[in-house]
């Protein structure tokens, strides 16, 4: 008896060691494999961030960096699937821009999709639905992302209150883990990522996550503004061909009249420019003269411009009424230009052999007439509205034929708005007063001479002060 009892005892202790033996072994097993994991995670991300360097360097092009980052990040985590929402400046709101083949299941399906029996043609339509659904910061998960100091992880989709309705079978047993992407101190978007199955995401794996996401905003944040960049250089280049072709519709040089001395400058506010002056062959006798300014600066008044131009010209041969011309203007351009433009024109012909001078204005800045005999300054200010408000009848009643003479000696300046209403440091502008003392001032000279001391003289009362509208200016010498 007393052997058996021995044999017991040894046999209890031997059971004892070997299960302690296989306890520990499996501990130290389940540590060589998560030292393992944790490694092969850490090289995945090592050659991520190298991956991600060189891709800076040689295509950093938007919509390739998406792909590459998305990918990765999903490849490095052992994750299923991922999606990346960018924050449009404009909208305020994260618009997705890259997901992967791989469903990732990040906001709650709508009923309509989740009513529908065959699970390929919902899920089809759940990812159309990922793909065009924007969301507002705080919105959903991911909206809520966007607004943490921190990752947002969620061990279960379908235990959150927004996804447990309609989320059975596409959130029950997913795991959900996304961060904000900041760059510049600017958050720039989201990054989410999911893994469905019981096993959720690590603490190592939502660490990592963290530092890769974090390289992964800067990496986006600069393929953000190298597009940029090279789109306003695009703009600039199609802005300066716009410019190029705009100044060769504009007089290349002032005609040699006999009785008229002309002269021209042109200052564009912009690299395109709403202003517009033209000489226009009327017939053998006769020149016509047009200065005009659209509301507005930048392309879109450039563009109504040129219709002007084109329909100026296309109606000036042989007509011998600057009102007509402008009837006609203004009813082409009227269908076609915007409620909140209008265009300001004034239009005048001269004639050989003759003192008299026909003008039409359509709400255009009335010209400066200076006298030579009585060293007087007279505005010439017919009445007549801007073209492009109205369309018939009242166009034409408010806008007439008007003649006036002028004499050896006295000068005619046509200018748009942008010259009198230029500002200086103390936003006052330098007005008609300086304006007409300018032109006294310089009336003794050649035309070209006058229009280029005026422009000087509005440059130094303007020191500092960038220019904000177009100027153009015409002086007519009778002699």
């Amino acid at each position: 008896m007393e052997h058996l009892a021995y044999l017991a005892v040894i046999s209890v202790f031997t059971a004892v060691a070997i299960f302690i033996w296989f306890r520990e072994h499996g501990k130290v097993v389940r540590l060589s494999e998560e030292k393992n994991e944790i490694e092969g995670e850490e090289r995945r991300m090592f050659g991520f961030l190298h991956g991600l360097g060189e891709k800076l360097q040689d295509d950093n092009s938007p919509s390739n960096m998406h792909r590459y980052v998305v990918d990765g990040v999903v490849e490095v985590i052992n994750a299923d699937a991922g999606i990346l929402y960018l924050l449009d400046g404009e909208t305020n709101q994260l618009v997705p821009v890259c997901q992967t083949l791989e469903l990732a299941p990040v906001i709650p399906i709508p009923p309509e999709i989740a009513a529908i029996r065959e699970r390929e043609d919902a899920e089809s339509q759940y990812r159309s639905f990922l793909r065009l659904s924007a969301l507002k910061p705080g919105e959903h998960l991911v909206g809520r992302s966007l607004e943490s100091d921190t990752y947002l992880y969620v061990e279960n989709l379908i235990k959150d209150e927004e996804y447990a309705e309609q989320g059975d079978g596409y959130q029950d047993g997913v795991s959900f883990l996304a961060t904000a992407l900041v760059y510049g101190h600017k958050r720039v978007g989201v990054l989410a990522m999911t893994r469905g199955g019981a096993q959720g995401f690590s603490s190592n794996d939502r660490e990592v996550f963290g530092s890769i996401a974090e390289q992964s905003s800067f990496a986006l944040g600069s393929a953000i503004i190298h597009a940029e960049a090279a789109e306003k250089r695009r703009m600039e280049r199609e802005l300066t061909q716009a410019s190029e072709i705009q100044r060769v519709l504009l007089p290349f040089s002032a005609p040699a009249l006999n009785d008229y001395e002309l002269a021209a400058e042109y200052h564009a506010a912009r690299i395109v420019s709403g202003d517009y002056y033209d000489y226009i062959p009327v017939d053998e006798d006769r020149y016509g003269i047009a200065i005009g300014d659209v509301c507005g600066k930048g392309i879109a008044a450039s563009l109504i411009m040129a219709m002007c131009r084109s329909n100026l010209r296309s109606r000036a041969h042989e007509n011998l009424s600057p009102a007509s011309v402008l009837h006609s203007v203004n009813q082409s351009i009227f269908p076609d230009i915007k409620e909140d433009m209008f265009v300001s024109l004034l239009y005048l012909i001269l004639e050989k052999g003759s003192n008299e001078v026909t003008v039409a204005r359509a709400g255009h800045e009335p010209p400066i007439l200076y006298r030579r005999a009585s060293k007087s300054i007279e505005l010439i200010e017919p009445p007549g509205m801007a073209a492009g408000i109205d369309g018939g009848p009242v166009f034409k009643r408010s806008v007439k034929d008007h003649r006036f003479t002028m004499n050896p000696g006295d000068i005619l300046l046509l200018y748009t708005d942008g010259l009198n209403e230029a500002i200086d440091r103390d936003g006052d502008e330098f007005g008609m007063d300086r304006l007409n003392r300018a032109v006294e001032k310089y009336s003794s000279e050649s035309s070209e001479t006058l229009i280029r001391s005026i422009v000087e003289e509005v440059k130094q009362f303007s020191m500092g002060i960038s220019q904000t509208d177009d100027i153009t200016l015409i002086a007519i010498e009778k002699r």
